[in-house]
């Protein structure tokens, strides 16, 4: 009866959208001795682009497409939508590259063009992932058509996460959430990273998509010539008055996309943006305005020559 009622629900959640539950198919393959699934959605006319949303954690990848018009905006202009289904992690790891390979490859096949210009987004800890792989491609030189990359409050420096999850730990706030979510956080660190950022720092550069405390940003200088958005809603009165107000600006994600935004300009990456919204809702999907971020999208690809 559950299941049942799952699959209602995601259908009336598409059709509110512009979305019907058939336009949204299922494939699946296999990367590094890994299952894994995911979602598309794909034109009737031949395909211009491809676009790959990267879920939050623990966020189901059918239901990304009744969150955001943006696949059903870009349908209609001939892209590709695909939502993989990646395993639990807060970065770009051996596996959810090698799967994020795999799909591209697999899709590329099905369209009969390995030219598709590629654009890569994703919510929060996907969003840290989409940085992570436009960083990985561009440092291997392997995929060229890989043309922009754009996250959605992503948490990106993973030594300032472990800080702020030690500062959760410690707070005194009445709702245990929050010092629960700091312990969950510094032990998945602590495991996946094998340790604090004192005892393994070449794990926390290796695999943290920015590094504000390294000189040149950690992996973040591969950033330098790609189009790049990064959307937040720095809401600190929000999360205050939600959760706990000894929570700082440190505690939200924004802080390490106000920090790479000024790195990027730096760095000279004209094509790099921060945009802050208001009233839009905190850490979803909804932060970006979909017309606006496909047009933005829309613009890259026909500048770009593949």
């Amino acid at each position: 009866m559950m299941r049942a009622y799952r699959i209602v629900f995601f259908i009336l959640l598409v059709l509110s959208k512009g979305i019907s539950a058939q336009d949204v198919k299922t494939g699946s393959g296999k990367a590094n001795n890994k299952n894994y699934s995911y979602s598309f959605m794909e034109p009737t006319i031949p395909a211009k682009g491809m676009l790959i949303l990267l879920p939050g954690w623990g966020e189901n990848a059918p239901s990304v497409f009744g969150k955001t018009k943006l696949p059903g905006i870009l349908l209609e202009k001939g892209f590709v939508t695909i939502v993989p289904q990646l395993h639990q992690t807060l970065f770009a790891d051996e596996l959810a590259i090698a799967i994020l390979n795999s799909i591209i490859e697999a899709q590329s096949g099905r369209h009969g063009s390995d030219h598709l210009p590629v654009i890569i987004g994703g919510l929060s800890a996907g969003g840290a992932i989409a940085i992570g792989y436009a960083e990985h491609v561009k440092r291997e030189n392997n995929l060229k058509n890989l043309v922009a990359v754009f996250a959605i409050d992503p948490p990106l420096d993973l030594v300032r996460m472990y800080r702020s999850a030690e500062n959760k730990i410690a707070y005194s706030c009445k709702n245990k959430l929050i010092r629960k979510e700091g312990a969950n956080t510094k032990n998945y660190l602590t495991k996946a990273l094998d340790g604090s950022p004192e005892e393994n720092p070449a794990s926390y550069r290796k695999y943290a998509a920015f590094s504000a405390n390294e000189p040149d940003g950690g992996n973040a200088k591969y950033l330098q010539h790609i189009p790049i958005r990064l959307y937040a809603e720095p809401d600190l009165d929000f999360v205050r008055n939600t959760y706990c107000q000894q929570l700082q600006m440190e505690d939200i994600n924004a802080f390490d996309l106000e920090k790479l935004n000024k790195f990027l300009a730096g760095m000279h990456n004209n094509k790099a943006e921060y945009i802050a919204t208001k009233g839009r809702g905190f850490h979803s999907w909804n932060i970006p305005e979909a017309k606006d971020c496909a047009d933005w999208i829309l613009a890259i690809c026909a500048e770009t020559k593949l």
